[in-house]
C-alpha cells in the first residue's frame, strides 16, 4: 500500500433524519477516525433500495439512525436499511435513542441482521470505531458467542397487539426462563401462526448467548412436539 492510500480515511455515511444529531454523530465519526458524509437536505427515500445504492456509491461505511419516517426522510425504519446493507456484506451501525420502546418490535424484526445496535447516549468515537470493526467481524464470518443463533426451545405466553400488527411474548429457557421477550408474529411462517396460543411451544434459532434482551433475535420457527415431562424441556 503506497503512503497516500494509506493516509485515505474511510467515509461513514450519517443516516438521520435530525440535523442536529446528524452533525453530532459527524463529529463522533471524525473522532474515529473515519470520514463523514452527511445526504444533503431535503432528501427524501420511499424505496430503501435507492439509499442503500446512494450509500454504496459514496461510502464504505454506515451509521444509522432507526426513526427515518418521522419528518418524511423516509418510507422505512434504520433498522431494516441497516439489513438490507448486512446482505450486501456493508458495515453499518444501527443507533436510536428509543432503545426501551423499540427494540422489541421495529427493530427485532430485523435483528438477525443487525450486528451492533448502539444506544443513542452509548454512541461515542470509541464505540463507532470498535462497532464498525465488530461488523467487519460479523461479515467475515467471525460471529461472536453473543450472535451465534442456537435451535432452542421457545415458550409462547401471550398473544398481542402493537403498532396494528401481532406480537408475541414468549419465554426462552435456555436464555433466561424468567423473563419474557416480544417479538413481531411476522417472524413465524404463515402455517404455524394459523395455529398459535398461549402455552405452544416453538422451536427456533435464537442466539441464546446474548446478555441483553434487546439483543436477542429470532429466525427459523417450527412447531415443537407437546411437553414430555421426561424431555427436561417441559
Amino acid at each position: 500500500m503506497s503512503m497516500t492510500a494509506a493516509f485515505i480515511k474511510k467515509k461513514i455515511a450519517i443516516i438521520d433524519d435530525d440535523k442536529d444529531l446528524a452533525e453530532l454523530t459527524a463529529l463522533q465519526v471524525d473522532a474515529a477516525g473515519y470520514e463523514p458524509y452527511l445526504l444533503e437536505d431535503d432528501r427524501h427515500f420511499y424505496q430503501v433500495s435507492d439509499l442503500v445504492s446512494l450509500i454504496k456509491e459514496n461510502t464504505q461505511c454506515a451509521v444509522c439512525d432507526h426513526r427515518l419516517m418521522k419528518s418524511g426522510f423516509a418510507n422505512f425504519y434504520g433498522a431494516e436499511l441497516v439489513a438490507n446493507l448486512y446482505d450486501l456484506k456493508f458495515p453499518s451501525l444501527l443507533i436510536t435513542q428509543y432503545t426501551e420502546m423499540d427494540t422489541s418490535f421495529s427493530i427485532r424484526k430485523w435483528r438477525h441482521k443487525i450486528p451492533v445496535l448502539l444506544s443513542r447516549d452509548k454512541a461515542d468515537a470509541s464505540s463507532i470505531a470498535k462497532g464498525i470493526e465488530d461488523c467487519n467481524l460479523e461479515l467475515s464470518g467471525k460471529i461472536p458467542s453473543t450472535r451465534k443463533p442456537r435451535r432452542t426451545i421457545v415458550r409462547i405466553t401471550n398473544i398481542d397487539e402493537e403498532s396494528h400488527e401481532r406480537v408475541i411474548d414468549a419465554f426462552v429457557p435456555s436464555w433466561n426462563p424468567y423473563k419474557a421477550v416480544r417479538f413481531p408474529a411476522s417472524l413465524i411462517p404463515e402455517n404455524i401462526r394459523v395455529v398459535l396460543k398461549p402455552n405452544i411451544r416453538l422451536f427456533a434459532h435464537v442466539n441464546t448467548g446474548a446478555e441483553k434482551s434487546d439483543d436477542l433475535y429470532f429466525e427459523k420457527f417450527e412447531l415443537a412436539s407437546e411437553p414430555d415431562e421426561d424431555d427436561g424441556l417441559a
